[in-house]
């Protein structure tokens, strides 16, 4: 043949792609052969700019037919199969001519790279090494859609690139292109002839899918695909492919297992395929299977490295190459996690110098790990970071590290961590670890301590006057409230301008605000009047002011004085990052869900006096940790603030006075279940001790520690029957139906609580007598220890009894005053038998009620 290469082309409505095909090989092609397909546009046009040999083929929904038709004009040695989206690199150009003239007479075909662009940005990518380049007459085309090349060996592989550019659509032009393949393989499909043929097409309608289908029509081409090749002995290279995407789809719908057999699967049949190592790194981060992770990760990179040098002995598309940034992040992820901290760094600083993208999600994550695990030993990964946040301008929310770098007072620059988008609070903890000063009050204010006050009333007010620091910053700002319209405030800013005068011994310009103040607000005047009482008997500037006695009153009528959360938000627990103050680490302390940091802020409170419910919330921390300390600070609590003693109705004050024994069989190293104050769900009536624990003794009881005297029981229970209109904790009428309805009694005997029940005896034909041998226990099960009393020698009884959830420290029979003994159903079948009762029926209610169903065992 005279000429060394000829290009040929199939082409319709390529108007916006063609010249730049045909540019890229005008200068190395000896011929160019183009067939239009049907063309509407002016693809033709631009076509004979650059070659006279263009032919018109009528379409045939074959891909192949019309490329087949298109070797029929080439007439050099070789041909090149070009397609309009598509371009030649520039070391294609160069060297491709003396490559062929090289080729020993046997070689046939050649394998050439074909790097696929999937954005406008050209950054995400995929790689595939195809047959090509062929000698004239050694090549036809099959299969209707992606068609396939029949070729004669002897093949060779070149690393000479193709640049596609065909996966980056337009939506009207992926619509398009969706339509027309998905028809064309659908209609084929119906005719194949064999299993591997239908497979092939399976898998082709599977990716187009993936363009433009519905979700239920990728998940179905899929699934019928995967059963397909289970069936084949043998799987085709563009089953590798499938093998990989349909595992992500699979790890997405949450099949993990599946997911990995698919992708080891991919990896037995090809250990260097990049793709199915990178699948296992996705579904092992979702697992958090971190080692699992960072093994696969390592060998991604192996297979990576040996593909990018040998990409022409791959026959089929490789779609991770676009995906290594994200491994790397996950990688990143996995190595903080496991705490290889130095590997993280490496990483860090090589991917972060690059500018290919990330998603937000994963770099979030990473913020976040590296807060939980390690900063102090990441912080040059961390700049790294930093640094390509700002350049990518991502919206990443750095506060995480923020907190940790103020909390843990680390040497860092701030430039070195400082991000573009940043929280109000995370300003302010720069601006903490900028300039070291406490700036809760800035930070709750935003700069206008007014608005505290006009939201909160006197709460703010106080609460502001509490965290300045100067006199002069305390007079100038309660100035601004003697004339408030809240008479309240206006009383209680005067009454503190007045404190301000007496610390500067203006004793007539205090005395005359103090006396306004009572005129004013009365409610006042028993904090007034005795600094008033005092400065007549002399008149002296360190004679304590109301300050004290005001702040003390309040935050007793109010745990807060201002709402925090509604300044603060989700950062409420976090106050303490922005001041060592008192009222910084309570507050963090009581909106914290970590008990031990909770514990840690408390005990780091200097005046634990300022805050009447500390030893409360100490005591409520402790009860999920320790059930000692938990019960002492619950009993400290109410010493300390008496007004804890009823949390329900607040009618009641702590006093002390709640008569109570101890039975001969308590022992002091008893385990503890339970431990609170049962004031908080109940009221005691000033009867009932409201801090209770319950004891597990040895012989299987479960008591209340303090036990109340039967005295305090009655009373409790007579105030009860006032309080309440339905009691808590009482046997309903269907429970009691619901067991009689089932028993062939005749008559039950008489005993308390049955008044309210008769309607159910006549109902069932019960007759309710005192000599019956039947019996009913309604109640007082729970305050008994012994049961034979309340058998009292009955042939038969149904009793009822409560069981609290001693996994749930919440069950609401903990916390109810008038019980003090509780069973669990082995205890009481324990118990019932060693008195001769043996159990017929044992049933459960809800709300914690049992009952059974007992009678005496025949001697």
């Amino acid at each position: 043949m005279s000429c060394l290469l000829s290009v040929a082309m199939i082409v319709k409505d390529e108007e916006s792609n063609i010249r730049r095909a045909l540019d890229s090989v005008k200068d190395i092609a000896d011929e160019i052969v183009v067939v239009d397909t049907g063309s509407v546009d002016n693809t033709p046009d631009i076509v004979r700019k650059y070659t006279d040999k263009l032919y018109f083929h009528p379409w045939k929904d074959d891909f192949s037919e019309a490329r087949n038709n298109s070797l029929k004009y080439v007439t050099c040695e070789w041909v090149l199969i070009l397609d309009a989206d598509e371009e030649i690199s520039e070391d294609f150009r160069k060297q491709i001519r003396d490559f062929l003239k090289n080729l020993p007479e046997d070689v046939n075909t050649v394998y050439l790279p074909t790097l696929s662009y999937l954005d406008w940005d050209f950054k995400r990518t995929e790689i595939a090494s195809t047959p090509r380049l062929f000698r004239n007459g050694t090549v036809h085309y099959e299969n209707i859609v992606h068609n396939q090349a029949i070729y004669k060996p002897k093949v060779v592989n070149a690393n000479f690139l193709i640049y596609h550019y065909g996966y980056i659509w337009t939506r009207r032009l992926r619509k398009q292109k969706y339509e027309r393949t998905a028809n064309l393989i659908k209609k084929y499909l119906q005719q194949c002839k064999n299993d591997q043929e239908k497979l092939y097409y399976l898998i082709q309608l599977y990716k187009i899918e993936k363009t433009g289908g519905k979700p239920y029509q990728i998940a179905e081409t899929g699934w019928q695909a995967f059963q397909l090749m289970k069936k084949l002995t043998s799987i085709p290279a563009i089953g590798l492919e499938f093998l990989y995407v349909f595992s992500i789809d699979l790890a997405n719908a949450g099949l993990n297992d599946l997911a990995v057999q698919l992708a080891q699967t991919a990896i037995k049949v090809v250990p260097d395929y990049p793709d199915p190592y990178f699948s296992l790194v996705n579904i092992y981060a979702k697992e958090q299977k971190w080692e699992k992770v960072i093994e696969y990760y390592e060998r991604f990179k192996k297979a990576v490295e040996y593909a990018s040098e040998n990409i022409e002995k791959f026959g089929w598309t490789i779609m991770s190459f676009k995906d290594i940034p994200v491994a790397d992040a996950t990688a990143m992820i996995a190595y903080v996690a496991t705490e290889n901290y130095e590997k993280f760094n490496e990483i860090a600083r090589d991917r972060f110098a690059k500018n290919e993208d990330i998603p937000e999600k994963m770099l979030q994550f990473l913020v976040e790990k590296i807060s939980e695990k390690g900063i102090r030993e990441c912080l040059s990964g961390l700049t790294n970071l930093v640094e390509f946040i700002r350049k990518k301008q991502l919206k990443i929310n750095m506060q995480p590290i923020y907190e940790k770098i103020v909390e843990f007072k680390l040497p860092v620059k701030i430039e070195n961590v400082y991000a573009k988008e940043i929280t109000p609070f995370s300003y302010a903890l720069l601006k903490r670890l900028s300039e070291g000063r406490d700036l809760l009050l800035e930070f709750l204010s935003s700069g206008n301590l007014k608005k505290l006050v006009d939201d909160n009333g006197v709460g703010g007010l106080l609460f502001v006057y509490s965290m300045l620091e100067s006199d002069e910053e305390k007079k100038k700002f309660v100035e601004n409230f003697v004339d408030n319209e809240d008479y309240v405030v206006q009383g209680v800013a005067k009454a503190l301008l007045a404190d301000q005068f007496l610390k500067e011994a203006k004793f007539l310009e205090a005395i005359r605000l103090y006396r306004n103040v009572v005129q004013l607000v009365p409610e006042l005047s028993k904090f007034v009047k005795p600094i008033v009482e005092d400065l007549k008997t002399k008149l002296d500037p360190d004679i304590n002011g109301v300050y004290e006695e005001l702040y003390n009153f309040y935050v007793k009528q109010k745990e807060f004085l201002i709402d925090f959360q509604k300044y603060a938000g989700d950062n409420t627990s976090k106050l303490h990052l922005l001041s060592d103050k008192d009222v910084a680490l309570y507050v963090s302390a009581v909106y914290t869900k970590n008990e031990d940091k909770a514990i840690k802020l408390l005990k780091r409170i200097k005046n634990p006096s300022r805050f009447p419910m500390y030893y409360y919330r100490l005591a409520k921390i402790y009860s999920k940790v320790d059930l000692e300390k938990s019960l002492m600070y619950h009993i400290k609590a109410v010493e300390e603030n008496e007004k804890l003693a009823d949390i329900n109705s607040g009618r009641f004050l702590y006093t002390g006075l709640y008569p109570n024994i101890t039975l001969d069989w308590f022992d002091k190293n008893d385990e503890i279940l339970w431990a609170g104050n049962i004031s908080e769900r109940f009221t005691t009536f000033g009867v009932i001790h409201p801090v209770r624990a319950w004891m597990k003794a040895k012989n299987g009881l479960i008591y209340s520690r303090p036990y109340p005297v039967d005295e305090s029981i009655k009373a409790y229970e007579s105030f009860e029957k006032e309080f309440y209109k339905e009691l808590p904790l009482r046997v309903g009428a269907f429970e009691l139906h619901e067991i009689l309805l089932n028993l062939d009694w005749k008559s039950v005997r008489k005993a308390e609580g049955m008044k309210n029940f008769e309607y159910i005896f006549m109902d069932l034909g019960i007759e309710v007598s005192d000599n019956s041998e039947n019996a009913v226990i309604l109640e007082d099960v729970e305050k008994t220890v012994e049961l034979k009393k309340l058998l009292q020698g009955a042939k038969r009884a149904v009793v009822f009894y409560h069981v609290p959830n001693l996994c749930d420290g919440d069950d609401i029979i903990w916390y109810y005053p008038a019980f003090r003994i509780l069973r669990t159903t082995a205890q009481m079948k324990k118990e019932l038998s060693s008195i001769g009762y043996k159990i017929l029926t044992n049933m459960i209610f809800p709300n914690g009620l049992r009952c059974v169903v007992i009678e005496q065992s025949k001697k």
